[in-house]
């Protein structure tokens, strides 16, 4: 679900943006530090690279059930 909203700009923009702010609160920094900084600063993945592993994943299980689910029949 989150994948697909990857691929517009104005939404990307909007993730990336509350992700900084939360990463500003964690860090207590001031708002001219970049994003990849506050990521660095904070321990916490980019949340480009967290939606794409989590859809990796999900794509990943889903994939496993269904070659489970043959196997079964």
């Amino acid at each position: 679900m989150w994948k697909s909203v990857l691929k517009k700009a104005c939404y990307k923009s909007k993730i990336i943006r509350i992700q900084r702010l939360i990463n500003i609160r964690i860090a207590k920094a001031y708002r001219t530090v970049s994003n990849e900084a506050l990521c660095v600063i904070t321990g916490l993945i980019h949340i480009n690279i967290k939606i794409e592993e989590t859809a990796k994943y999900y794509e990943y299980i889903k994939e496993m059930e269904t070659c489970l689910i043959r196997k079964w029949k």
